[in-house]
């Protein structure tokens, strides 16, 4: 999962938020010698004034920020602590969909809503929002006149800086991280820096068939399997230790094949980017009209075949389980792109900035953007509470959970970051996973 790099950043050397004189300009709107790739965002020249270097853009003051990025990623920071959840519940046989098998009434509605809507749809909508935000950061390093050398060493470093995060997140808490695999997809759309649409387009249909090929995993039988080789049990501190060692071992060769298969939502968000989808909602209305209203249905009738097989409906083989866990998996990407429309449809009518939230729903709107605001840092958090309560060497209450209680846990977990991350907003503050990736990144 996350995190991303933040996408709204601007150091502490830019001017402040406000009115800004008009910098050269081309005919067609480019800032003056710098090249624009095609399909691209303008790319400052390779080579900068000696006597006076540019500094990098750096952070955005929360009132300046665009809500609909922010408010995304709270509601899928939701979603992803629902799917990552269910792989803390112990001592059950599960089957598709990490699910116990033999689940109560309310374990099987909550299988229904949970399989609809959020799994295989929360991680997808987070890479289209890593991917958009990685467009951002481009474009505002461009508009601010950074060479396109730096530009792209900051990015490099950003990314390398997320595998670190992402490993020690692997080895100390949660074996099912997806932040070591948006750090080698970082390096990647850094390598791209430059690329036209067209050839996103291209990686995007390209590597399409690896996502499907991954995602019918999810159709069979899920849980750890034969662990008796370990030399030490899963269900003590040092076992689990050995157990997310190991995890990071296979995550570590495995990571190629992980960024092709996110190489096509990865594409999809970095078109969405460069025309800035989210920060002018308006000017885009009918694109995202057409993703809310194409997109959902086409993720709910894709996801309710595996989910009713889920839940006992039916006795489909291996195979065909194989075959609804790639349907459910590839219409998923519908259902991340409907949850982009359906948020930018309803900024569109409203204003685009944080300090301008609407009235109504005012307080919950500014609680999911603060979310969102520190998604690195939630994210985390959502994993330190999880192996407090879940671990059967901790508190233990994921050992027999069905998936009603787990879900019910993940929603309290996720509340409890909505908390932190309020406090921190009425604070001033940035998240300090935020933080500490900025200064690692950027430097003093």
């Amino acid at each position: 999962m996350t995190t991303s790099p933040d996408d709204h950043d601007r150091s502490p050397a830019a001017p402040p938020p406000g009115p800004r004189l008009p910098s050269p300009t081309s005919s067609d709107g480019t800032p003056s010698g710098a090249a624009r790739p095609v399909g691209g965002p303008p790319i400052a020249p390779a080579v900068a004034v000696r006597d006076a270097p540019v500094a990098y853009s750096g952070p955005v003051a929360a009132s300046e920020r665009f809500i609909a990025p922010d408010l995304l990623r709270g509601i899928a920071l939701l979603g992803i602590a629902l799917a990552n959840s269910v792989y803390y519940i112990g001592d059950r046989v599960l089957g598709p969909l990490a699910r116990p098998v033999d689940g109560s009434t309310g374990d099987r509605v909550a299988d229904v809503i949970v399989g609809t809507f959020v799994d295989n749809r929360a991680f997808p909508l987070f890479t289209l929002l890593f991917a958009y935000g990685f467009t951002v950061l481009i474009r505002r390093q461009a508009e601010r006149g950074v060479p396109r050398n730096a530009a792209r060493a900051l990015l490099l470093r950003r990314s390398l800086w997320l595998i670190v995060f992402g490993a020690l997140h692997i080895v100390l808490l949660f074996e099912g991280d997806i932040l070591l695999s948006y750090g080698a997809l970082g390096l990647v759309l850094a390598g791209l820096f430059a690329a036209s649409d067209r050839t996103f387009r291209v990686i995007g249909w390209s590597t399409l068939v690896v996502f499907v090929v991954v995602a019918g995993v999810d159709g069979l039988a899920g849980g750890m399997g034969d662990t008796s080789w370990l030399p030490i049990g899963p269900d003590t501190v040092l076992g689990d230790l050995l157990w997310r060692v190991i995890a990071l071992l296979g995550l570590a060769v495995t990571a190629p094949f992980t960024v092709a298969m996110l190489l096509p939502i990865a594409a999809v968000g970095t078109l969405l980017g460069r025309r800035r989808v989210l920060e002018d909602p308006a000017a885009h209305l009918p694109l995202l009209r057409r993703l809310a209203l194409i997109g959902f249905p086409i993720s709910i009738v894709g996801a309710l075949p595996l989910v009713l097989a889920t839940v006992g409906v039916g006795q489909p083989g291996p195979v065909v389980l194989y075959l609804l866990g790639m349907l459910h998996g590839t219409t998923g990407i519908a259902g991340a792109l409907a949850f982009l429309g359906l948020v930018g449809w309803w900024s569109a009518g409203r204003s685009t900035r944080a300090s301008s939230a609407p009235g109504v729903g005012a307080a919950v709107v500014g609680a999911l953007a603060a979310v969102g605001r520190r998604s690195l840092t939630c994210y985390l958090l959502q994993s330190v509470l999880f192996v407090a309560l879940l671990k059967p060497w901790s508190l233990g209450l994921g050992e027999g959970a069905g998936t009603l209680r787990i879900g019910l846990i993940a929603v309290a977990v996720w509340l409890v970051t909505v908390v932190v991350a309020v406090l921190l907003e009425r604070a001033g503050r940035a998240g300090p996973a935020e933080w500490a990736l900025r200064r690692l990144s950027y430097g003093r």
